[in-house]
């Protein structure tokens, strides 16, 4: 499945399809595998994923920076690139989720935007879906 042009890891088109994506209620997942309780979780349906330009473009240019970040070695990858990455899930304002298909475009890895920027919380989406009990 192509979402944006960007292709979808099986394991995800499949706990799409199994009812499984959904945001766990157990917030004790989101500290062990963000390091921060959600706000207002939300694992996106493939209508709602999108590239991450689609809604970093929108947002006034003097923040964008922000939202982008910039490498970091000490907390990879630190940044995201809006072209190459899948927005999959949120856990509230401020707080995306995301696949980088940077590292593959079979296998991407799962992203989040926190302190200090974009970390890599799975190497894969079949390991994310495992740390969050999916």
């Amino acid at each position: 499945m192509i979402v944006d042009g960007l292709p979808l890891p099986v394991a995800l088109v499949q706990l799409i399809a199994q009812g499984r994506w959904v945001a766990p209620a157990d917030e004790g997942r989101y500290l062990d595998v963000f390091g921060e309780p959600p706000v207002m979780p939300a694992f996106l349906p493939t209508e709602r994923m999108h590239r991450n330009s689609r809604w970093i473009n929108k947002i006034d240019h003097d923040y964008r920076q922000f939202y982008v970040g910039s490498p970091t070695p000490g907390t990879p990858p630190g940044d995201v690139d809006p072209e190459l990455s899948l927005l999959i899930c949120d856990l509230g304002p401020d707080q995306p989720v995301s696949l980088d298909f940077r590292p593959s475009l079979a296998s991407p890895s799962v992203i989040y935007l926190g302190e200090p920027g974009w970390t890599e919380v799975a190497s894969t989406i079949e390991v994310f879906a495992m740390k969050m009990g999916l």
